[in-house]
C-alpha cells in the first residue's frame, strides 16, 4: 500500500510540474508541500481532499492512487463511460429540441 506521499508524488509527477507549482495550487509553502510528499508531515483530512480537488480526483479516487487492486486504466475507463452518458444525454435534449423544432414548423404549413 502506497502512502499519502507517495500518492501525491505519483499525481503531481502525472501532472507535470515540480513541487513548487504544486505548493502554489495548495497556497502552501513549497517545505510544506515537500514534507507532506516525504511524509515527515501527516495531512489532515481537509489538506487530503485539498490535494485531491487539485487533480480533479474524489477522495475515493485518489486514495486507489497507485494501488494494485484498481488500475489506473480502470479509473479511466470509468471517467470515460461517465463522460459519455453525459454526451448521450446531451444528444437526446439536442434531437428533442429538433424534433420540437420540427414540429412546430410542420404547424406552420
Amino acid at each position: 500500500m502506497k502512502t499519502l506521499g507517495e500518492k501525491f508524488r505519483i499525481l503531481r509527477q502525472k501532472k507535470g510540474v515540480n513541487q513548487k507549482a504544486m505548493a502554489d495550487l495548495l497556497e502552501i509553502s513549497i517545505p510544506a508541500y515537500s514534507k507532506l510528499e516525504t511524509g515527515i508531515t501527516d495531512p489532515n483530512f481537509s489538506r487530503i481532499n485539498q490535494i485531491a480537488e487539485v487533480h480533479n480526483l474524489t477522495l475515493r479516487e485518489f486514495l486507489d492512487i497507485g494501488e494494485e487492486g484498481v488500475s489506473e486504466q480502470e479509473q479511466v475507463v470509468s471517467q470515460l463511460k461517465e463522460k459519455i452518458s453525459q454526451l448521450e444525454n446531451s444528444v437526446i435534449r439536442l434531437q428533442s429540441k429538433l424534433i420540437d423544432l420540427y414540429d412546430r414548423d410542420d404547424q406552420k404549413k
